[in-house]
């Protein structure tokens, strides 16, 4: 158990297997819930598979593994076919986008054994990020209600937060976490709406990944300023 609260990379083998077990887990406990809560009347087998691959991805982030983007493109992939297949078209745009700035997020963080910092967002940088993602709102609401998208302020949010998000992810930066937080809330509400029940249920433990994603990375990021300190304090 203490493997899931240390900041301490021992494996990577490790690490992607315990990815695997986790999304098996959630996916099967997700899936068991909307079975007895009767959101799901039949089987979708692309839905199942881009939920655990997803987990499993998340899991790998939280654990600063750079094959989480690997993992990244093979569920953005499944997710851009199943949003199209229900009508959430900036959903799925959205992870059509996603794929090849994950590439991105690989060259950024560099490999594991010389991964980059985690870092904070500078003041001076919150409102460019802000009216970015303002921008993109309102930009993505406009397509998505001119060529019928369902629930186009919802998918809208997702799409510009979710962004924003990746791009702090990718940069690795601590209030990534925050905005993912926000996403998930919006995106529960529009996949269990759009009957994406599975799907949207996933989104209620990746909200409360968010907090264990963001203590992680607060923990790691103190440890490595003690230890750069400890550096400085010794070459005095």
């Amino acid at each position: 158990m203490k493997t899931f609260f240390t900041t301490t990379r021992i494996s990577a083998k490790r690490d992607l297997l315990e990815s695997i077990t986790i999304g098996l887990l959630l996916t099967t406990i997700s899936y068991i819930i909307g079975l007895l809560a009767n959101w799901i009347h039949e089987i979708n087998w692309l839905e199942i598979f881009a939920v655990l691959t997803s987990y499993a991805c998340t899991y790998l982030c939280v654990k600063e593994r750079r094959i989480n983007y690997l993992v990244g493109v093979i569920t953005t992939a499944a997710y851009s076919i199943l949003f199209l297949q229900n009508s959430l078209l900036l959903s799925a745009i959205l992870n059509i986008y996603l794929i090849p700035t994950l590439a991105y997020g690989w060259l950024r963080w560099g490999k594991d054994s010389q991964t980059r910092p985690v870092t904070n967002v500078t003041l001076r940088a919150i409102p460019i990020y802000l009216l970015v993602t303002a921008l993109g709102w309102t930009g993505a609401a406009i397509i998505s209600q001119a060529f019928g998208g369902a629930m186009a302020w919802a998918d809208s949010t997702i799409l510009a937060g979710t962004i924003l998000a990746q791009f702090l992810l990718d940069n690795k930066k601590l209030q990534t976490w925050i905005v993912w937080a926000i996403v998930n809330v919006f995106a529960i509400y529009t996949y269990f709406t759009a009957g994406l029940s599975l799907v949207a249920f996933q989104y209620v433990f990746f909200l409360a990944n968010t907090m264990y994603g963001y203590a992680m990375w607060k923990r790691g990021m103190n440890t490595e300023n003690k230890a750069a300190n400890n550096v400085l304090v010794g070459e005095m």
